[in-house]
Protein backbone atom coordinates (compact mmCIF):
# COMPACT_ATOMS: atom_id res chain seq x y z
CA UNK A 1 0.00 0.00 0.00
CA UNK A 2 1.30 3.43 -0.95
CA UNK A 3 1.98 5.58 2.10
CA UNK A 4 0.65 9.11 2.54
CA UNK A 5 3.42 11.69 2.53
CA UNK A 6 3.39 13.83 5.65
CA UNK A 7 5.62 16.71 6.74
CA UNK A 8 6.27 17.99 10.27
CA UNK A 9 8.01 21.35 9.95
CA UNK A 10 9.59 24.01 12.14
CA UNK A 11 12.18 26.76 11.78
CA UNK A 12 12.72 27.20 15.51
CA UNK A 13 13.43 23.60 16.52
CA UNK A 14 16.10 21.03 15.57
CA UNK A 15 15.07 18.12 13.38
CA UNK A 16 15.37 15.77 16.37
CA UNK A 17 13.18 17.98 18.57
CA UNK A 18 11.35 15.76 21.04
CA UNK A 19 7.82 16.83 20.13
CA UNK A 20 8.44 16.64 16.37
CA UNK A 21 10.38 13.37 16.36
CA UNK A 22 9.84 11.26 19.47
CA UNK A 23 6.20 12.23 19.99
CA UNK A 24 4.55 13.18 16.70
CA UNK A 25 7.01 11.57 14.27
CA UNK A 26 7.37 8.15 15.87
CA UNK A 27 3.67 7.88 16.77
CA UNK A 28 2.68 8.59 13.17
CA UNK A 29 5.42 6.41 11.63
CA UNK A 30 4.42 3.43 13.78
CA UNK A 31 1.03 3.30 12.02
CA UNK A 32 2.95 2.30 8.86
CA UNK A 33 0.51 4.43 6.84
CA UNK A 34 2.59 7.58 6.48
CA UNK A 35 5.90 8.52 4.90
CA UNK A 36 7.02 10.99 7.58
CA UNK A 37 9.33 13.91 6.75
CA UNK A 38 10.71 16.26 9.41
CA UNK A 39 12.04 19.75 8.66
CA UNK A 40 14.02 21.66 11.27
CA UNK A 41 17.44 23.13 11.79
CA UNK A 42 20.38 20.77 11.63
CA UNK A 43 21.41 18.70 14.65
CA UNK A 44 24.55 16.67 15.13
CA UNK A 45 22.69 14.24 17.38
CA UNK A 46 20.06 13.00 14.92
CA UNK A 47 19.64 9.23 14.79
CA UNK A 48 18.34 7.25 11.83
CA UNK A 49 14.69 6.26 12.20
CA UNK A 50 12.74 3.89 9.97
CA UNK A 51 9.96 5.54 7.93
CA UNK A 52 11.21 9.05 8.80
CA UNK A 53 13.23 11.29 6.47
CA UNK A 54 15.02 14.37 7.80
CA UNK A 55 15.43 17.64 5.91
CA UNK A 56 17.91 19.76 7.91
CA UNK A 57 18.14 23.54 7.54
CA UNK A 58 21.18 25.65 8.30
CA UNK A 59 20.94 27.47 11.62
CA UNK A 60 20.42 31.24 11.79
CA UNK A 61 20.42 34.08 14.30
CA UNK A 62 17.11 35.45 15.60
CA UNK A 63 17.48 38.80 13.85
CA UNK A 64 18.91 38.01 10.44
CA UNK A 65 18.09 38.19 6.73
CA UNK A 66 18.69 34.43 6.58
CA UNK A 67 15.76 33.85 8.93
CA UNK A 68 13.46 35.79 6.60
CA UNK A 69 14.44 33.52 3.70
CA UNK A 70 14.09 30.20 5.52
CA UNK A 71 10.31 29.82 4.96
CA UNK A 72 10.94 29.85 1.21
CA UNK A 73 13.56 27.14 1.66
CA UNK A 74 10.90 25.09 3.46
CA UNK A 75 8.45 25.78 0.64
CA UNK A 76 10.95 24.31 -1.82
CA UNK A 77 11.13 21.18 0.34
CA UNK A 78 7.33 21.02 0.27
CA UNK A 79 7.45 21.11 -3.54
CA UNK A 80 10.06 18.35 -3.59
CA UNK A 81 8.31 16.03 -1.11
CA UNK A 82 4.73 16.75 -2.27
CA UNK A 83 3.07 16.01 1.08
CA UNK A 84 -0.63 15.38 1.50
CA UNK A 85 -0.46 16.44 5.15
CA UNK A 86 1.61 19.27 6.66
CA UNK A 87 1.96 19.83 10.42
CA UNK A 88 3.58 23.25 10.88
CA UNK A 89 4.60 24.17 14.39
CA UNK A 90 5.85 27.71 14.02
CA UNK A 91 4.09 30.88 12.89
CA UNK A 92 6.86 31.55 10.36
CA UNK A 93 5.57 28.75 8.14
CA UNK A 94 1.92 29.83 8.08
CA UNK A 95 2.10 31.87 4.86
CA UNK A 96 4.11 29.36 2.80
CA UNK A 97 2.03 26.43 4.06
CA UNK A 98 -1.18 28.28 3.18
CA UNK A 99 0.27 28.97 -0.27
CA UNK A 100 1.14 25.29 -0.72
CA UNK A 101 -2.42 24.31 0.18
CA UNK A 102 -3.85 26.83 -2.30
CA UNK A 103 -1.67 25.43 -5.08
CA UNK A 104 -1.65 21.72 -4.31
CA UNK A 105 -4.38 21.01 -1.74
CA UNK A 106 -3.92 18.61 1.17
CA UNK A 107 -4.38 18.95 4.93
CA UNK A 108 -2.83 21.81 6.91
CA UNK A 109 -2.44 21.32 10.67
CA UNK A 110 -1.06 24.13 12.85
CA UNK A 111 0.60 22.75 16.00
CA UNK A 112 0.69 25.70 18.40
CA UNK A 113 3.48 25.27 20.92
CA UNK A 114 3.54 28.84 22.19
CA UNK A 115 1.38 31.92 22.28
CA UNK A 116 3.96 33.48 20.00
CA UNK A 117 2.62 37.04 19.90
CA UNK A 118 2.32 37.19 23.69
CA UNK A 119 5.79 35.70 24.14
CA UNK A 120 7.33 38.31 21.87
CA UNK A 121 5.71 41.14 23.83
CA UNK A 122 6.73 39.78 27.24
CA UNK A 123 10.23 38.35 26.79
CA UNK A 124 13.62 39.92 26.17
CA UNK A 125 14.39 38.05 22.95
CA UNK A 126 13.73 41.00 20.62
CA UNK A 127 14.64 44.69 21.07
CA UNK A 128 11.87 46.60 22.86
CA UNK A 129 11.07 49.01 19.97
CA UNK A 130 10.50 46.07 17.61
CA UNK A 131 8.32 43.95 19.90
CA UNK A 132 4.89 45.50 19.09
CA UNK A 133 5.49 45.29 15.34
CA UNK A 134 6.80 41.70 15.37
CA UNK A 135 3.97 40.56 17.67
CA UNK A 136 1.35 42.25 15.45
CA UNK A 137 2.81 40.62 12.33
CA UNK A 138 2.72 37.18 13.97
CA UNK A 139 -0.93 37.58 15.01
CA UNK A 140 -1.84 38.91 11.54
CA UNK A 141 -0.33 35.79 9.94
CA UNK A 142 -2.38 33.60 12.27
CA UNK A 143 -5.59 35.39 11.21
CA UNK A 144 -4.69 35.38 7.50
CA UNK A 145 -3.96 31.64 7.51
CA UNK A 146 -7.14 30.68 9.41
CA UNK A 147 -9.21 29.84 6.29
CA UNK A 148 -6.55 27.33 5.20
CA UNK A 149 -5.91 25.59 8.53
CA UNK A 150 -7.84 22.32 8.78
CA UNK A 151 -6.97 21.62 12.41
CA UNK A 152 -5.34 23.42 15.32
CA UNK A 153 -3.34 21.39 17.83
CA UNK A 154 -2.70 23.13 21.16
CA UNK A 155 0.21 22.15 23.38
CA UNK A 156 -1.40 24.00 26.30
CA UNK A 157 -5.01 24.03 27.49
CA UNK A 158 -4.81 27.76 28.28
CA UNK A 159 -4.47 28.61 24.58
CA UNK A 160 -8.19 27.97 24.20
CA UNK A 161 -8.71 31.17 26.20
CA UNK A 162 -5.72 33.14 24.95
CA UNK A 163 -5.87 32.75 21.17
CA UNK A 164 -8.74 34.61 19.46
CA UNK A 165 -8.20 33.15 15.97
CA UNK A 166 -8.88 29.50 16.86
CA UNK A 167 -11.73 27.60 15.25
CA UNK A 168 -13.86 24.77 16.62
CA UNK A 169 -11.36 22.39 15.01
CA UNK A 170 -8.96 22.67 17.96
CA UNK A 171 -7.53 19.75 19.94
CA UNK A 172 -5.36 19.88 23.06
CA UNK A 173 -2.36 17.57 22.80
CA UNK A 174 -0.10 18.26 25.76
CA UNK A 175 3.66 17.89 25.72
CA UNK A 176 3.79 14.83 27.93
CA UNK A 177 6.76 12.57 28.49
CA UNK A 178 8.02 9.84 26.15
CA UNK A 179 10.25 7.31 27.94
CA UNK A 180 13.52 7.14 26.00
CA UNK A 181 15.63 5.07 28.37
CA UNK A 182 14.96 2.66 31.25
CA UNK A 183 12.55 4.26 33.69
CA UNK A 184 13.42 4.86 37.32
CA UNK A 185 12.78 1.68 39.25
CA UNK A 186 14.08 2.74 42.67
CA UNK A 187 11.47 4.99 44.27
CA UNK A 188 13.47 5.30 47.50
CA UNK A 189 16.13 7.87 48.18
CA UNK A 190 19.64 7.12 46.99
CA UNK A 191 21.81 5.29 49.47
CA UNK A 192 24.73 7.73 49.27
CA UNK A 193 24.88 10.90 51.36
CA UNK A 194 24.99 13.04 48.22
CA UNK A 195 21.83 14.96 47.32
CA UNK A 196 21.79 15.60 43.57
CA UNK A 197 19.75 18.51 42.22
CA UNK A 198 19.06 19.06 38.53
CA UNK A 199 17.94 21.98 36.36
CA UNK A 200 16.93 20.88 32.85
CA UNK A 201 15.50 22.45 29.73
CA UNK A 202 16.06 25.93 28.36
CA UNK A 203 18.66 27.71 30.47
CA UNK A 204 17.57 31.31 31.04
CA UNK A 205 17.06 33.93 33.69
CA UNK A 206 13.32 33.74 32.90
CA UNK A 207 13.37 30.01 33.73
CA UNK A 208 14.86 30.65 37.15
CA UNK A 209 18.34 29.20 36.64
CA UNK A 210 20.01 31.87 38.80
CA UNK A 211 17.49 31.36 41.59
CA UNK A 212 18.23 27.62 41.42
CA UNK A 213 21.93 28.39 41.81
CA UNK A 214 21.30 30.60 44.85
CA UNK A 215 19.11 27.96 46.52
CA UNK A 216 21.81 25.35 45.87
CA UNK A 217 24.50 27.58 47.36
CA UNK A 218 22.44 28.08 50.50
CA UNK A 219 21.83 24.36 50.87
CA UNK A 220 25.49 23.56 50.17
CA UNK A 221 26.56 25.74 53.09
CA UNK A 222 24.59 23.38 55.32
CA UNK A 223 25.51 20.14 53.58
CA UNK A 224 28.63 19.87 51.44
CA UNK A 225 27.17 16.81 49.69
CA UNK A 226 24.64 18.96 47.84
CA UNK A 227 25.29 19.00 44.07
CA UNK A 228 23.57 20.74 41.15
CA UNK A 229 23.74 19.74 37.48
CA UNK A 230 22.45 22.23 34.88
CA UNK A 231 21.56 20.56 31.58
CA UNK A 232 20.27 22.36 28.49
CA UNK A 233 20.80 25.09 25.93
CA UNK A 234 21.09 28.81 26.67
CA UNK A 235 19.87 30.90 23.73
CA UNK A 236 20.60 34.34 25.19
CA UNK A 237 24.29 35.19 25.22
CA UNK A 238 24.01 37.55 28.20
CA UNK A 239 22.46 34.78 30.32
CA UNK A 240 25.18 32.33 29.29
CA UNK A 241 27.96 34.79 30.14
CA UNK A 242 26.39 35.44 33.54
CA UNK A 243 25.86 31.72 34.16
CA UNK A 244 29.48 30.81 33.47
CA UNK A 245 30.67 33.65 35.66
CA UNK A 246 28.46 32.62 38.57
CA UNK A 247 29.47 28.95 38.60
CA UNK A 248 33.14 29.18 37.57
CA UNK A 249 34.43 28.79 41.15
CA UNK A 250 31.71 26.41 42.37
CA UNK A 251 32.87 22.82 42.07
CA UNK A 252 29.49 21.54 43.30
CA UNK A 253 27.66 22.96 40.25
CA UNK A 254 28.26 21.51 36.76
CA UNK A 255 27.01 22.52 33.32
CA UNK A 256 26.19 20.24 30.41
CA UNK A 257 25.34 22.35 27.39
CA UNK A 258 24.98 26.10 27.61
CA UNK A 259 26.39 27.04 24.23
CA UNK A 260 25.16 23.92 22.42
CA UNK A 261 22.07 21.73 22.22
CA UNK A 262 22.03 18.72 24.53
CA UNK A 263 20.56 15.40 23.27
CA UNK A 264 17.29 14.65 25.02
CA UNK A 265 18.65 11.29 26.09
CA UNK A 266 21.27 13.10 28.20
CA UNK A 267 18.57 15.28 29.76
CA UNK A 268 16.53 12.21 30.67
CA UNK A 269 19.62 10.49 32.07
CA UNK A 270 20.30 13.54 34.27
CA UNK A 271 16.71 13.34 35.55
CA UNK A 272 17.17 9.64 36.37
CA UNK A 273 20.36 10.36 38.31
CA UNK A 274 18.93 13.27 40.33
CA UNK A 275 17.18 13.36 43.68
CA UNK A 276 15.31 16.62 43.05
CA UNK A 277 14.55 18.83 40.06
CA UNK A 278 14.01 22.60 39.94
CA UNK A 279 10.90 24.16 38.40
CA UNK A 280 11.45 27.88 38.97
CA UNK A 281 10.05 29.40 35.75
CA UNK A 282 9.03 33.00 36.46
CA UNK A 283 5.50 34.31 36.04
CA UNK A 284 6.48 37.08 33.56
CA UNK A 285 3.35 39.22 33.82
CA UNK A 286 1.20 36.12 34.25
CA UNK A 287 2.29 34.65 30.90
CA UNK A 288 3.24 31.30 32.44
CA UNK A 289 0.66 31.04 35.22
CA UNK A 290 -1.69 28.56 33.54
CA UNK A 291 0.80 26.60 31.42
CA UNK A 292 1.80 23.06 32.36
CA UNK A 293 5.51 22.91 31.65
CA UNK A 294 7.10 19.98 29.87
CA UNK A 295 9.44 19.62 32.84
CA UNK A 296 6.49 18.90 35.12
CA UNK A 297 5.51 15.95 32.93
CA UNK A 298 9.13 14.76 32.64
CA UNK A 299 9.79 14.95 36.37
CA UNK A 300 6.52 13.41 37.55
CA UNK A 301 6.62 10.60 34.95
CA UNK A 302 10.05 9.68 36.37
CA UNK A 303 8.93 10.21 39.99
CA UNK A 304 11.54 12.91 40.51
CA UNK A 305 10.67 15.11 43.52
CA UNK A 306 10.40 18.77 42.56
CA UNK A 307 11.58 22.04 44.09
CA UNK A 308 8.67 24.17 42.92
CA UNK A 309 8.15 27.91 42.72
CA UNK A 310 4.85 29.18 44.12
CA UNK A 311 2.51 28.82 41.12
CA UNK A 312 -1.03 27.71 42.08
CA UNK A 313 -1.60 25.78 38.84
CA UNK A 314 1.66 23.85 39.17
CA UNK A 315 1.13 23.27 42.89
CA UNK A 316 -2.28 21.75 42.15
CA UNK A 317 -0.79 19.50 39.47
CA UNK A 318 1.99 18.28 41.78
CA UNK A 319 -0.29 17.79 44.78
CA UNK A 320 -2.13 15.03 42.93
CA UNK A 321 1.11 12.99 43.15
CA UNK A 322 2.61 14.52 46.31
CA UNK A 323 5.50 15.42 44.02
CA UNK A 324 6.88 18.75 45.23
CA UNK A 325 8.20 21.03 47.92
CA UNK A 326 7.01 24.57 47.28
CA UNK A 327 9.41 27.39 48.12
CA UNK A 328 9.86 31.09 47.55
CA UNK A 329 13.44 31.27 46.21
CA UNK A 330 13.72 34.87 47.44
CA UNK A 331 12.52 34.21 50.98
CA UNK A 332 13.12 30.78 52.50
CA UNK A 333 14.90 29.21 55.46
CA UNK A 334 17.64 26.87 54.15
CA UNK A 335 17.56 24.69 57.29
CA UNK A 336 13.82 24.11 56.95
CA UNK A 337 14.10 23.36 53.25
CA UNK A 338 16.92 20.87 53.76
CA UNK A 339 14.90 19.11 56.44
CA UNK A 340 11.92 18.85 54.05
CA UNK A 341 14.11 17.35 51.34
CA UNK A 342 15.56 14.79 53.74
CA UNK A 343 12.35 13.73 55.49
CA UNK A 344 9.40 14.10 53.07
CA UNK A 345 7.96 10.99 51.43
CA UNK A 346 7.16 11.83 47.79
CA UNK A 347 4.88 10.18 45.21
CA UNK A 348 2.65 8.53 47.78
CA UNK A 349 -0.54 9.26 45.81
CA UNK A 350 -1.82 9.49 42.24
CA UNK A 351 -0.97 7.72 38.99
CA UNK A 352 2.10 9.18 37.24
CA UNK A 353 1.21 7.36 34.02
CA UNK A 354 -1.08 10.37 33.41
CA UNK A 355 2.11 12.31 32.59
CA UNK A 356 3.04 9.97 29.72
CA UNK A 357 2.74 10.73 26.00
CA UNK A 358 0.80 7.49 25.53
CA UNK A 359 -2.25 9.32 26.92
CA UNK A 360 -1.99 11.95 24.15
CA UNK A 361 -0.89 10.08 21.02
CA UNK A 362 -4.35 8.58 20.29
CA UNK A 363 -5.69 12.14 19.88
CA UNK A 364 -3.05 12.87 17.23
CA UNK A 365 -3.76 9.70 15.29
CA UNK A 366 -7.51 10.37 15.47
CA UNK A 367 -6.98 13.79 13.86
CA UNK A 368 -5.05 12.24 10.99
CA UNK A 369 -7.62 9.50 10.50
CA UNK A 370 -10.53 11.96 10.43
Amino acid sequence: MKKTKLVIASLLKPIDDTRMLDKFGLSIAETNTYDVNIIGFDSKNTRAVENITFHPLKSFTRLSFSRLLKPFKVFRIYIKVKPKVIIANTHELLIVTSLYKILFGGTFIYDIRENYAKNIRNTAVFPAPLKPFIAAWVRLKEWISKPFVDQYILAERVYLKQLPFLSKRSTIIENKYVPLVTSRIDDSKHQSDRISLVFTGTIADSNGVFEAIEVTKNLHRLNENIRLKIVGYCALKRDLVRLKEEIKDLDFISLNGGDHLVPHTEIVEAIHQADFGFVFKKANNGMNDEKLLTRLFEYTANKLPILLINNPNWISFCQSFNAAVTIDPYNFVPEELLNQLETTAFYTTGDVSESLWSTESPKLLAILAD
